[in-house]
């Protein structure tokens, strides 16, 4: 693996985004969706790429607030999620957030331990909240 870049996503970067929003609990929008959050002045939308996307963050900050949309990396593992989420943390500082929001489905144990290792602490609950009939957590982390 190359060296991993991590920069503001481009609307050159939807269709490689749009490919790995088709992992198992990403959000999956389409290519138009992406390279439309791309030009949001809101949108704190990152990419990992190393030759290639290995994997991206995107939220929308809005006051002190930073709420997560879709978050993927390409490969479990490799440090990808680690760095993109450091790097949006960063960012969402940056716009002036104090805590970063989030919603993951409680059948995704992988993405919920990520979460927790990053200070994410659940605050509430969407019963029956996806397609699969799972619950929703709502999710905190800090960031000051």
């Amino acid at each position: 693996m190359k060296s991993l870049v991590l920069r503001p996503a481009a609307a050159a970067d939807a269709e490689a985004v749009a490919a790995l929003a088709r992992r198992e609990f990403a959000a999956g929008w389409s290519c138009e969706a992406y390279a439309a959050e791309s030009g949001r002045a809101d949108a704190l939308f990152l990419v990992a790429e190393d030759g290639g996307v290995r994997g991206y963050a995107l939220a929308r900050a809005q006051d002190a607030e930073a709420r997560l949309l879709d978050f993927a990396a390409a490969e479990d593992g490799r440090g990808i999620g680690r760095a993109l989420w450091a790097a949006l943390a960063d960012a969402a500082r940056r716009a002036g957030a104090r805590t970063l929001t989030l919603e993951v489905s409680e059948r995704n144990g992988r993405a919920r331990a990520f979460y927790a290792r990053a200070g994410a602490r659940v605050v509430g609950r969407r019963p029956k909240f996806y397609n699969d009939g799972a619950d929703a957590l709502l999710m905190d982390v800090p960031l000051l």
